[in-house]
């Protein structure tokens, strides 16, 4: 994916917000799962997606396939994080959330126009 300027000032200062908050190597290592990782939706996804479309909020296989990847993203990371024998706190665990969730939908967003 390529980023332009302005993509890099917002990734930048989703950085500069958590900077210090959380260990480094976690972070760029959500940050590669995250824009290396290539989502796409299958067959029993549109199934589930099907008989469940009720319960969605907006009726979109986006929102459903954002909010499994994000689910996935944040639970490997939390994964991570154990591996690396660090110790977060709740806190913590929120802002890996919060970080992991808007990674997500920046990279559903940048992905979406160029389609």
């Amino acid at each position: 994916m390529d980023l332009t300027k302005k993509d890099k000032i917002e990734l930048s200062r989703m950085l500069e917000e958590i900077q210090g908050r959380l260990d480094k190597n976690l972070v760029k290592l959500v940050i590669d799962l995250v824009f290396k990782t290539r989502v796409s939706t299958t067959k029993e996804d549109n199934y589930l997606f099907s008989s469940n479309l009720e319960k969605i909020p907006d009726k979109s296989i986006e929102s459903f396939a954002i909010g499994s990847f994000f689910g996935q993203t944040y639970q490997i990371g939390i994964d991570l994080a154990k591996k690396m024998e660090l110790k977060l706190d709740a806190n913590q665990k929120r802002i890996l959330r919060e970080f992991t969730f808007f990674l997500v939908l920046f990279k559903f967003e940048k992905e979406s126009k160029v389609k």
